[in-house]
């Protein structure tokens, strides 16, 4: 114990200092209290979109509360449940000299933030397509699918509808961007996607014929084959077909009531006032009349199968009569052939093909007015226009007939006889001619028989 000679002075002083000790304690307080009045009013809460600040909140119970107000104002926008695409974050931050501001948080969310809306995504034999906004539109879609091909017409009546594939729809969160109506969806699964089949091109093909074998028009097969020159084809091009695939496919099963027309048939009598070669229509026909019953089936709207149900006639045909000759033709010809152009003219074009088509005949040329002669003796069969021909006579001589073709004038008429060497006609150039010369043909037969070189009856 430490004696009372060195405690009293202690304590003496002490009570000297009391009040510089008060004041001291006093101060440490006061800064304790700042420091934490200064850190506390610095402290803060950040929020952040995907990592990019959009404001401080004082509070952390607020952002709930702005994220909930926001999710329900795009709700009552798109009218349907929504849920936010976007990561936000809250961090505690000090930041001494910033200040908190709700407001200007909400209106930074309020462009940051996205929402995707619930929605129904159409699936086709489990596969996605395109999305609509609810079950309602889905049925929307398969009753327009289901209708698009049905025929509305009083004489069809529709008896089955089948869609070969499965249509059917799951939920899911989309942008509301990528929402599609049930009409623009039934388009796209009607129309599907194009491909393109190269067909080549054979003797005979037209782009007619091609765009009507393939279910398209001429206008699309040029837009589809830009290097086409005109509707010129030639055999072994390749064209290009532009074909829908359609991503789902519709049968429908149809009765048809039609009325279709019955073919008479031709009967025959003879006429010995008549040629052999010439006949003429005694009683013209009538078509019958019959009403018949179809069960038909298309595959989005191509027919593929029509079968006859029923079959009821009106009306019974009547038969057309027509009297054939039986007169000999009095002139048979000698089997040979004179040359047909009075002076011989030039041979211009021979016979056989020449600049991509068949020449039946031989070209001989010479002046418009030229006598033509019969090359054998026979019965004029025809006389008159006939079409690229221009002006043409026609002789039958029995097993061979020759024509005249490209005449300035015609000089016999149908069913007159003429001897070999007759003038029948006068050179010119009518009809597809692009000179003044005689078309001279002989087919064996008749008149549309098989064409023979005239130059194997003429010797050089």
């Amino acid at each position: 114990m430490l004696p009372l000679k060195i405690i009293f002075p202690v304590l003496t002083k002490m009570k000297k200092n009391a009040n510089l000790y008060f004041l001291l304690g006093s101060a440490f307080a006061l800064w304790g209290i700042l420091s934490f009045y200064s850190v506390w009013s610095g402290t803060f809460y950040a929020v952040a979109v995907n990592g990019l600040e959009a404001g401080l909140l004082k509070k952390q119970e607020e952002l709930p509360a702005i994220l909930e107000e926001l999710q329900s104002k795009a709700a009552d926008y798109y009218d349907l449940p929504v849920v936010l695409v976007e990561d936000v974050t809250l961090e505690k931050v000090f930041r001494p000299s910033a200040e908190a501001d709700a407001q200007q948080v909400t209106s930074q969310l309020r462009h940051l933030l996205s929402y995707k809306v619930a929605a129904q995504m159409v699936t086709v034999n489990e596969r996605d397509v395109f999305p609509v906004k609810t079950e309602k539109e889905v049925e929307k879609v398969i009753e327009l699918v289901r209708d698009a091909y049905i025929t509305c017409q009083e004489n069809v009546s529709l008896e089955k509808v089948l869609i070969g594939e499965k249509i059917s729809f799951r939920s899911c969160y989309v942008y509301p961007e990528k929402l599609y109506t049930a009409e623009t969806l039934v388009s796209f699964l009607l129309q599907g996607t194009k491909r393109r089949e190269v067909y080549l091109v054979s003797r005979g093909d037209s782009l007619w014929k091609i765009a009507r074998d393939n279910n398209l028009s001429v206008d699309t097969l040029k837009e589809a084959n830009p290097q086409l020159n005109g509707d010129a084809l030639q055999e072994g091009d390749e064209i290009s077909l532009v074909v829908a695939e359609p991503l789902v496919n519709v049968t429908t099963v149809e009765r048809l009531h039609a009325e279709e027309s019955i073919p008479f048939e031709t009967e025959y009598t003879y006429d010995s006032n008549l040629w052999r070669t010439q006949s003429r229509v005694v009683k013209n026909g009538v078509l019958g009349q019959k009403e018949v019953v179809y069960q038909v089936t298309k595959e989005n709207g191509v027919e593929i199968k029509r079968e006859k149900l029923q079959e009821n006639v009106l009306k019974e045909p009547e038969a057309r009569v027509i009297a054939a000759g039986l007169s000999q033709i009095p002139s048979q010809g000698t089997g040979s052939f004179s040359w047909p152009v009075r002076g011989g003219g030039r041979i211009s074009s021979g016979y056989g093909w020449r600049n991509g088509g068949f020449h039946a005949g031989v070209d001989i040329a010479a002046p418009t007015g030229t006598p033509v002669l019969a090359a054998d003796s026979g019965v004029v069969v025809f006389q008159g226009w006939d079409g690229g021909y221009g002006l043409c006579v026609v002789v039958n001589h029995g097993q061979y007939c020759t024509r005249y073709a490209h005449n300035s004038r015609n000089l016999v008429n149908t069913g007159q006889a003429v001897s070999k060497g007759q003038v029948i006609a006068s050179i010119g150039s009518t009809g597809q001619s692009t000179g003044s010369h005689l078309h001279f043909e002989i087919r064996s037969g008749g008149m549309h028989g098989s064409t023979v070189n005239p130059l194997n009856f003429f010797r050089p």
